[in-house]
């Protein structure tokens, strides 16, 4: 272990209760911001993207206890293809997916947004989007960052009301910042009108991931009382700010309000595609959190070491079950984790 050790997610072992999933994100962004600050500007040479995801999906497996079932695929799979890895925060029923491509800081803060893949010599993130249309997803990309910063998109999405209030005092919450993939297609585009890439417009623009997918609004360490339904439709609309300030559909960050017609319990989930104004936004962001597609509903009954073939070839599937009657083991924090400062 380098340097000084920082403190794990907490539970509370006479309740058996297992930290938030917002808690655990949080606490896997200032694990990757500092080890990538270390392998920077310390311990030469700084990991890899490829070791960070391992490593935060191994944590995410572990921290989360039993909510979480990850599927693993070959490498192979992940070439042909725009993204690591697909997340989903669901209910069994419902859910948010995000398409996800990860993206390392270099050391003078710079990211591979140009790179293309394939004979086809195709951006990866037209693929990346491409591939998270065919599997009900929204296409983002995870940045893995050494430095914080102030302002910026995180700052007015919460303000909007879109964020959780869970930020590390050290700004290391910038550890992993999520980017819409349709703004870094705007970019990375411009090229060839002569426009260079603007790495640091992009990295302000990005959003913490424990503040877009938390599942615990109020203090990180209350118990959550909050139904599925309410947990979904914060993700929901998180997602869907961000996504539309990527496209250039919305100038700014605003609440997005899930349909309230029907029933209490199936409001948050009304499929009511363009009735509220979004003739231009993706599919998978109109009217409520989607019903599970089926590759998705086959992993849930899954064995994770005999899982069935995807879709789209993929290298990992993350299943977060936020259920209401979910049964929750509380984590054994200590094995296998890797902590630096």
């Amino acid at each position: 272990m380098i340097g000084r050790a920082f403190p794990l997610p907490s539970t509370d072992p006479q309740a058996g209760q297992p930290p938030s999933l917002c808690e655990v994100l949080l606490w896997i962004a200032g694990d990757t911001f500092h080890w990538l600050h270390n392998g920077h500007h310390r311990y030469p040479p700084a990991p890899g993207e490829e070791s960070f995801t391992d490593m935060n999906i191994r944590h995410l497996r572990q921290f989360v206890g039993d909510r979480v079932k990850v599927f693993q695929f070959t490498k192979d799979q992940e070439r042909q293809n725009g993204a690591d890895w697909e997340m989903w925060i669901h209910n069994r029923t419902h859910g948010v997916g995000l398409r996800i491509q990860a993206k390392k800081a270099s050391r003078q803060k710079r990211y591979l947004f140009e790179y293309t893949v394939g004979k086809q010599n195709a951006y990866q993130c037209d693929l990346l989007v491409e591939h998270a249309r065919a599997v009900g997803c929204v296409p983002v990309y995870l940045l893995y960052n050494h430095l914080d910063w102030k302002g910026g998109g995180d700052e007015e999405a919460a303000r909007a009301g879109l964020l959780c209030g869970h930020v590390a005092a050290d700004g290391s919450h910038h550890g992993c910042t999520l980017l819409s993939a349709y703004r870094v297609q705007s970019e990375v585009g411009g090229k060839a009108g002569g426009h260079n890439v603007r790495h640091a417009v992009l990295r302000a623009e990005s959003l913490p991931w424990n503040r877009v997918l938390c599942d615990r609004r109020s203090s990180a360490h209350a118990s959550s009382s909050r139904s599925s339904s309410k947990i979904l439709s914060e993700v929901f609309a998180a997602v869907k700010g961000l996504t539309l300030v990527g496209m250039g559909l919305s100038p700014t960050y605003s609440s997005v309000p899930t349909p309230s017609d029907g029933t209490q319990g199936d409001a948050a989930y009304a499929r009511t595609p363009d009735g509220d104004g979004d003739g231009d936004t993706p599919a998978v962001l109109r009217g409520g959190p989607l019903l599970l597609p089926p590759h998705v509903v086959r992993l849930l009954d899954a064995h994770e070491a005999e899982p069935p073939a995807p879709p789209v070839p993929t290298v990992a599937t993350v299943l977060v079950d936020v259920s209401d009657d979910r049964a929750q083991t509380p984590p054994n924090w200590f094995e296998g984790c890797v902590r630096y400062r």
